[in-house]
């Protein structure tokens, strides 16, 4: 089994990068069975943060961007 994240897709292959940070290119034909996950692999932090603080982390990360 290998979990990962799909980078890509084309008529024959599927590029995925794994857990591990690496990428893998693979056959469609070798792929028996896949699942797609509705859920984010991201830790949640409610309750983890107090309002303040995760208003600091959502106004640093929007600074990385220039902006929404």
């Amino acid at each position: 089994m290998i979990d990962g994240r799909r980078l890509n897709e084309d008529t024959y292959s599927v590029q995925l990068i794994d857990t591990q940070e690496r990428l893998l290119s693979i056959m469609k034909s070798d792929i028996k069975e896949f699942t797609i996950s509705r859920t984010s692999p991201m830790p949640s932090y409610k309750d983890k943060l107090a309002p303040q603080e995760l208003a600091d982390v959502v106004s640093y990360l929007v600074s990385l961007k220039g902006g929404i």
